[in-house]
């Protein structure tokens, strides 16, 4: 009769080898507990330390690439989706077919004041895309500073002494 522990060591295994429980199941048993630590052991010091180690890294190449192509890709969607190019190959040709001189003036005009407020939209999202690569580049730095000033003024450690109590 094979009895299975939640939790245990070398001495659990001896104290299961001394209730009956084969040697095999009682060694299978303590090998799997002392790779569990060996995970854990190597979860915390490899996985969780290199992943703080490997952020900044990450941030400024792979994540900054990722967001600037993302960005890219985002403005080109507008530039398509205002159709500029369509406007200005269209700014010469007459609206609704009037091809009298008041038709064509009027349909330049109107194609010109939409071209221009496109265009100005189309300006205002790319400072916006810029500004938000702006703050992904200054974010990491700047929580920094921020938190070792407050760190050295001795807030940070006052607010987590009330966040324990």
């Amino acid at each position: 009769m094979e009895k299975s522990l939640a939790r245990g060591d070398i001495s659990t295994a001896l104290d299961m080898t001394l209730r009956g429980v084969s040697r095999a199941t009682a060694f299978c048993y303590t090998v799997r507990v002392t790779s569990h630590a060996k995970q854990l052991a190597r979860l915390i010091a490899v996985d969780f330390l290199g992943s703080i180690l490997w952020f900044p890294v990450w941030w400024y190449t792979l994540g900054l690439k990722k967001l600037a192509l993302r960005f890219w890709v985002g403005l080109q969607y507008r530039v398509s989706s205002y159709g500029l190019r369509i406007w200005i190959k269209n700014m010469f040709v007459p609206m609704y077919g009037q091809y009298d001189i008041q038709g064509k003036i009027v349909s330049f005009f109107m194609r010109f004041v939409v071209l221009i407020g496109r265009s100005i939209a189309l300006a205002v999202e790319a400072v916006v895309y810029a500004l938000g690569l702006a703050v992904w580049i200054a974010a990491p730095a700047t929580f920094l500073i921020l938190f070792l000033t407050s760190a050295a003024q001795g807030l940070f450690f006052e607010r987590l002494k009330s966040l324990i109590r």
